[in-house]
């Protein structure tokens, strides 16, 4: 009888090692999938790439860059970087491994920002083809610099659609997105 119980056991324990062996697995390809997703997500080796990526963000942009620089990201951060570099990994943007290196910045118009019908730019730095950080400003009196990817922005924006479907967002004053293209008198 001890030994049926000893053999009992140890299948029982066998296979719970196995169950957690096979959780440990689907969490960590979980986890790699999840970052080789958001690495494609980032992907940005042509100006289509880019401009796909604002609209995903809720933006209507003039599709051709107004600025397109070589920059370079400082080699150490002083306090006025700092704050940049705050913003930047608060929505999940690593800029250390590009510190001391020369980057590209472009800037895009935005057509559709809330109550700022002009003068306010996505700007996108890229290295190695991939997005590694970017804002939302506007220089002036009213300036701001404001995340480029933020959990509320898609919703603040859609709030300006005319044609009452939460899915449109506005292209123009008189105009909406609704999925299949820029729709005008809704």
């Amino acid at each position: 009888m001890n030994g049926k119980n000893s053999s009992k056991g140890i299948k029982i324990l066998f296979f719970a090692i196995l169950a957690a062996l096979a959780l440990a697995a689907l969490f960590f390809f979980g986890k790699a999938k999840e970052e080789v997703e958001q690495e494609q997500a980032l992907a940005m080796s042509s100006n289509a790439e880019r401009v796909k990526f604002l609209n995903e963000q809720g933006f209507i942009v003039n599709p051709d860059p107004i600025l397109k620089e070589d920059v370079v990201i400082p080699s150490q951060i002083n306090d006025t970087y700092a704050e940049y570099v705050r913003l930047l990994t608060e929505q999940g943007f690593n800029i250390k491994p590009y510190m001391g290196r020369t980057v590209l910045r472009l800037s895009y118009e935005i057509l559709n920002y809330p109550d700022f019908p002009e003068g306010v730019t996505a700007n996108m730095l890229i290295a190695d083809d991939r997005l590694i950080g970017g804002d939302i400003s506007m220089s002036g009196e009213s300036g701001f610099i404001r995340p480029l990817i933020s959990n509320g922005t898609q919703n603040e924006l859609r709030t300006q659609n005319s044609c009452g479907n939460e899915d449109c967002i506005e292209c123009s004053p008189d105009c909406t997105v609704c999925g299949d293209g820029c729709q005008c008198g809704l």
